[in-house]
């Protein structure tokens, strides 16, 4: 019966991969398979930035810059 060592790991460059975890020696060859790892999606909640947003009074007031465009 073979041994398998899961680990997870990251790309450096297409001849370098970072693992996570130590794998332990056993000897020199090793077969690799590599699985994208799929994202779950979170559903969104409303209300979440609630109170982190805020609009100054003067938000709609015409800006100094254009005032020669708006005559």
């Amino acid at each position: 019966m073979e041994n398998a060592i899961i680990t997870r790991g990251r790309f450096e460059s297409s001849r370098r991969i970072f693992l996570d975890e130590d794998i332990p020696y056993q000897g020199d060859l090793y077969e690799i398979i590599i699985k994208p790892i799929k994202k779950k999606k979170t559903a969104r909640k409303a209300g979440t930035l609630k109170g982190m947003i805020h609009i100054k009074d003067n938000f709609d007031e015409p800006l100094d810059d254009f005032k020669e465009y708006m005559e």
